[in-house]
């Protein structure tokens, strides 16, 4: 089942939502995100918000000493959690 979904990620032709997934796949929303962590932890799925996260940073003092951090900023937008394909190095 593991590899089912790791396909059914890769052949589709845009977002896939974890519902719509879980739905086709027969399965809990739960069960199926455990199962996409793990491939994210293989290497074979990014997960795109730690990615945006590592290259973030606050525009530079406009808060000044009030900033809560990027988790709480309201100036920050909540978008739905989104994986990628990871792209693997070939030599």
């Amino acid at each position: 089942m593991l590899y089912q979904v790791l396909e059914e990620i890769e052949q589709a032709r845009g977002p896939v939502l974890v519902k719509d997934l879980s739905l086709k796949l027969n399965l809990d929303p739960g069960v199926l995100m455990g199962m996409i962590q793990f491939w994210v932890r293989k290497g074979r799925l990014c997960d795109d918000d730690a990615v945006a996260a590592e290259g973030a940073a606050c525009a530079g003092g406009g808060c000044g000493d009030h900033c809560s951090g990027m988790a709480e900023c309201a100036f920050v937008a909540k978008m739905p959690k989104t994986y990628s394909i990871a792209k693997l190095d070939v030599k």
